[in-house]
């Protein structure tokens, strides 16, 4: 289980060249590279078990790991570092998966800064960033992620939040950037409440943020006559959210609600869908691109699962 990332911000993607090809493609790599290193991986356990070949086996499959990983590698740095991360085999198949996951993100960062061509220079932050990561390892293969994208509206480039497009619809999400354990309360548009052991603060609103995402996306379905619901999502997992009407298509999803709401995402169980793939190509559309054309003697690191 792994969303796609299929826009970064500003940056240049594998995905707005083909929206119809790459979702697709990516199911597939991540499906058959999974199945040979878990191959791989029970193939060293039996091996463990034999002494007499203990030795022998280490150093095989130890070359065979720091291939794998080399490959599945998006940059130098992180290349200097596999050697380290693959001494050790997981223990579990818990660990394993997580290492692949971890892997795998490596490699959709990739694909959400290069094509073939050009190249968009990604800020290292986000190779470390825990919202990005929960929401492309949380959720299934089918959720297409647009991760707080800089979009055109009327020739302005205007920031926006999360924008995951499923199968059945589009969820515009905000995370409350707040400490965990205070309550929340909305108050109206421009301002909410913070509740923190009996002191209280204003803070800016996160509707005025969704709100502007949702006229981005809203004009988007409009223009190419999109029939595909959205709905807008204030999140805060470790907060309260208390004492208010939700607007309009918009849901506050708090401590309270957060398994819930996290359990449904989980489980829709659904394939592509074409509107879903043309919501995408849309939106991607009309996002804001900075990136440079590769020199010629630059080599394409292509980042192979293969």
């Amino acid at each position: 289980m792994m969303a796609q990332l299929i826009k970064l911000q500003d940056y240049v993607s594998r995905y707005e060249s083909d929206m119809y090809r790459y979702p697709g493609q990516f199911i597939r790599l991540k499906r058959n590279n999974w199945e040979k290193l878990k191959k791989t991986w029970e193939y060293q356990k039996v091996q463990d078990s034999l002494p007499t070949a203990q030795e022998k086996v280490e150093d095989e499959d130890q070359s065979s790991w720091k291939k794998y990983f080399k490959k599945s590698t998006g940059s130098e740095s992180t290349q200097e570092s596999s050697p380290s991360f693959v001494k050790k085999l997981p223990e579990s198949m818990d660990d394993l998966e997580q290492l692949f996951l971890d892997r795998i993100f490596t490699f959709q960062l990739t694909w959400a800064a290069t094509t073939l061509r050009r190249k968009s220079f990604m800020n290292a932050s986000y190779r470390h960033n825990p919202h990005l990561k929960f929401f492309l390892q949380r959720f299934p293969d089918t959720f297409l992620i647009m991760y707080e994208p800089i979009v055109r509206i009327k020739e302005a480039p205007l920031d926006t939040d999360i924008i995951i497009i499923t199968p059945v619809g589009v969820e515009i999400i905000h995370c409350l950037d707040v400490p965990p354990g205070v309550t929340v309360h909305p108050e109206d548009d421009k301002t909410w409440m913070v509740e923190q052991k009996g002191q209280f603060k204003k803070v800016i609103s996160p509707l005025i943020s969704l709100n502007r995402s949702e006229t981005y996306v809203k004009s988007v379905l409009s223009k190419y006559n999109l029939d595909i619901p959205y709905k807008k999502i204030v999140l805060g997992s470790r907060v309260d959210i208390k004492g208010s009407t939700e607007p309009y298509k918009t849901a506050f999803i708090g401590r309270e609600r957060y398994l819930d709401w996290f359990k449904e995402m989980r489980t829709l169980n659904s394939p592509l869908k074409h509107i879903q793939l043309k919501t995408a190509e849309a939106l991607t559309k009309h996002s804001v691109t900075t990136s440079i054309r590769r020199t010629e003697w630059e080599q394409e690191e292509e980042i192979s699962m293969e």
